[in-house]
């Protein structure tokens, strides 16, 4: 067991993966899982991007924030289910949180393999 999969700094969140779904023209789509997963998740801090420096620089300063972390699994949700789609969403302290781009994948060795994701709250 190593302190890729456990640790003080693990936190309790929701997890609710893409799905692939319907809408009422038969069309499909993607959308967050209603039926949450529970689990836990470790989150840092990222630093912003230009476009969201920018962006808090406008006239409508207060009203279009955001934040952005980093989100690891514990290795075992990541063999259980798999790369996130880019509509799942993250409930984490009561917020829901946006899943946004691609996870990274980890792949030095079997030992430190893993995925980092990037989670918004706009």
């Amino acid at each position: 067991m190593s302190l890729l999969d456990r640790g003080g700094q693990y936190e309790p969140v929701t997890v609710y993966p893409e799905v692939l779904t319907e809408d009422i023209d038969g069309n499909p789509r993607t959308s967050p899982d209603p039926d949450g997963i529970p689990t836990t998740a470790r989150f840092q801090v990222m630093n912003q991007t230009g476009t969201s420096a920018r962006r808090s620089e406008e006239d409508n300063e207060g009203f279009e924030s955001e934040e952005v972390y980093s989100m690891r699994f514990p290795r075992s949700f990541d063999r259980a289910h798999g790369l996130l789609g880019l509509q799942s969403q993250i409930d984490w302290h009561g917020d829901r949180w946006s899943v946004f781009g691609y996870g990274n994948r980890f792949n030095g060795s079997p030992r430190t393999a893993r995925f980092v994701y990037t989670i918004k709250r706009s």
